[in-house]
């Protein structure tokens, strides 16, 4: 018994059961003496009390021993032949310790008569205390599924984590790669504007790779990272980039994950790499006491259209991992338009 209590009961559980076993006694003492003397209290506490360690023992063995070696295996017939032996067995202890110990000491009146171990007082008594056992299981039942579903969300969580940490770091060396060849593409068309790529490229990888490796950031730091790449992709795209960057309110106190915006801006612009087409990107970013709005646009005069959604369904889980039921994301497409909306409050 005291290995199975070891085995299946952490030691964090022990004071939930002793409360258990402490709500039950005083509970049906009142059940039991309820319009009664303060004597009647008095005896059903001390049966209570006497009798607990046979309903421990019972009710331990059948949740922590029979169940799981013969229910969850499918023994049923072990099951029903080692349960009625318990029944039995049990019953006969608790009728003769509570006559014997209880009744016949405290309050002679409700001692039984002659002849009480019979098959039936045996099996009414028995299938009586089966009460206990059975709120015992299903309490025990109802935890269970309720660190299961706790260990499922966190291995659920945990595996969104391990995603949005391999995603950020493919994003890196992508980006990396983006601007590398954008940087020896303008060498070779605009050897004059090469210098002072070079000094602005350098300086947003070294905040990108530095200061926004962070869980979360301040909203501060990510806009003056959006506002460098988008600078730098300015400069190289001239006139065919119109850039507007809207930015209102207090930023100070706000803390996003990193390059929220960041994907959609990257997907956006190799449109306009791979054409020939003028394009326009605004970026507004407006704080409010408790609200946030992140706004994305590209529009052109001429059709385009983004097939890649995996950055917007991997923005979605950054955002229920990080503001669960705390924002709203809305994606607006048009054949030259796409607007990405986020409301953080």
């Amino acid at each position: 018994m005291l290995r199975f209590y070891k085995q299946h009961i952490d030691r964090n559980d022990i004071l939930m059961h002793i409360l258990f076993w402490m709500t039950w006694i005083f509970s049906f003492v009142i059940i039991q003496s309820l319009g009664h003397g303060r004597h009647e209290y008095f005896v059903w506490l001390m049966y209570y009390l006497i009798t607990l360690p046979i309903f421990v023992v019972h009710t331990y063995l059948i949740a922590y021993w029979l169940v799981p070696a013969f229910f969850f295996r499918r023994h049923y017939l072990m099951l029903t032949i080692i349960g009625l032996a318990f029944l039995v067995i049990f019953s006969v202890i608790e009728l003769v310790v509570s006559n014997e110990l209880v009744f016949k000491v405290f309050d002679p009146k409700k001692a039984f008569s002659p002849g009480y171990l019979n098959l039936k007082n045996i099996l009414i008594s028995g299938l009586g205390n089966h009460y206990i056992i059975f709120v015992f299981l299903a309490i025990k039942a109802g935890k269970s599924w309720y660190s299961s579903e706790q260990r499922k969300d966190e291995l659920l969580l945990s595996s969104v984590e391990t995603e949005l940490e391999i995603y950020q770091y493919q994003l890196q060396p992508k980006l990396i790669l983006s601007l590398v060849e954008q940087m020896e593409q303008l060498a070779h068309q605009h050897p004059e504007k090469a210098p002072q790529m070079i000094v602005k490229i350098s300086g947003f990888l070294n905040r990108f790779l530095f200061e926004g490796k962070e869980d979360l950031i301040s909203l501060q730091l990510d806009v003056n990272l959006l506002q460098e790449y988008l600078e730098i992709h300015r400069v190289a795209l001239d006139d065919r980039l119109k850039l507007n960057f809207v930015v209102s309110g207090n930023l100070k106190p706000y803390v996003v994950p990193p390059l929220l915006l960041l994907p959609f801006l990257y997907e956006s612009l190799k449109i306009v790499y791979a054409c020939n087409n003028s394009f326009e990107i605004s970026v507004l970013i407006k704080t409010e006491r408790n609200y946030l709005l992140i706004s994305f646009s590209v529009w052109s005069d001429n059709d385009f259209r983004i097939n890649d959604d995996n950055d917007l369904e991997i923005t979605r889980k950054r955002l229920n991992y990080r503001f669960r039921g705390k924002h709203r994301l809305i994606e607006n497409i048009d054949e030259n338009f796409r607007e990405i909306s986020l409301e953080i409050y």
